[in-house]
C-alpha cells in the first residue's frame, strides 16, 4: 500500500500480523503478483498478499513447495479476501478499472471475473451490439433470471418500467440508451420485473467501453437495489 495510506483496520485482527511494505526494488516473494498489486492499490489502496507460515522468516524470493492439501485452504482465503476488496468499492470505481481493462484490450469481464462476481450490486456487461456477455449472481438476484449469453440484449430484467409505472422497451432502457447514443448514462431510477411478479427499483450507471483507438466495444452496467417496488 502507498506508504501514506493508513493500515486498513482488519490488518489488527487476530490472525494477522503487518510485515511491512515493498519497495519498487525489493524482491518479491515467491507468488507475489505485481499486477494484481497495481490494480488493488488503485482500486482500494492496498494489496492483500497471503505470506503462509511454510515461508516464516525465510529469505525473500526463495520459494517453498506447497502442500496440496493447502490449496483448498488457500482458494477459500482468496475469495474471502476477494469479498472484503469487493465491500471497500462503489459503482464508479468498478466502472473505471474495467474501462481501463478494456483499453488495454483485454476482455473486461476475465480480467475481473472473480471481482465481479463477488460485488455486492448487481453487475453485467455487453458488446457493442448491446447482447449481454456476463453478469454476476448479483444481478441474477435482483433480474431473478438467468439471460442467455448473446441472445439477451441491453438488460436482464424480465420486464422494465419507469417511475411513473409505464412500460420501458429494453431497446430505450438506460443500456440501451449509452450504446446507440455512446455515452454514459447517469441520474436514472426505474423499477424491474422479475418473473414471478415482483418488483425491485434499481439505479442503473451504464458506461460503454471502448478501445485504444476510442472505438466502442462493449458497456458495463452495474444496478443498485432500491428495494421492493
Amino acid at each position: 500500500m502507498p506508504a501514506d495510506y493508513p493500515l486498513p483496520d482488519f490488518i489488527e485482527f487476530e490472525g494477522w500480523a503487518y510485515e511491512g511494505s515493498l519497495r519498487q526494488q525489493d524482491v518479491r516473494p515467491s507468488g507475489f503478483n505485481d499486477r494484481a498489486a497495481s490494480v488493488g492499490v488503485r482500486f482500494n489502496g492496498f494489496y492483500l498478499f497471503q505470506l503462509t507460515a511454510d515461508y516464516g522468516k525465510a529469505m525473500i524470493g526463495q520459494p517453498a513447495p506447497e502442500p496440496e492439501a493447502s490449496l483448498t485452504v488457500r482458494k477459500h482465503v482468496r475469495t474471502v479476501l476477494l469479498r472484503l476488496v469487493a465491500k471497500h468499492t462503489n459503482p464508479d470505481q468498478v466502472i473505471e478499472y474495467l474501462c481501463r481493462a478494456t483499453a488495454d484490450r483485454r476482455s473486461a469481464e476475465a480480467w475481473y471475473a472473480e471481482l465481479l462476481a463477488v460485488l455486492p450490486f448487481a453487475t453485467y456487461t455487453t458488446d457493442a451490439t448491446g447482447f449481454i456477455t456476463y453478469f454476476n449472481e448479483a444481478a441474477v438476484t435482483l433480474w431473478g433470471r438467468r439471460p442467455a449469453l448473446g441472445w439477451d440484449r441491453w438488460c436482464g430484467s424480465w420486464h422494465i418500467y419507469s417511475l411513473d409505472g409505464a412500460p420501458l422497451p429494453h431497446d430505450r432502457c438506460p443500456m440501451a440508451v449509452a450504446i446507440l447514443e455512446d455515452r454514459r448514462i447517469r441520474g436514472v431510477t426505474a423499477i424491474a420485473e422479475r418473473p414471478d411478479g415482483s418488483r425491485v427499483r434499481f439505479r442503473p450507471f451504464p458506461t460503454p467501453l471502448h478501445d485504444n483507438d476510442e472505438n466502442l466495444v462493449g458497456a458495463i452496467n452495474v444496478l443498485l437495489d432500491l428495494g421492493a417496488a
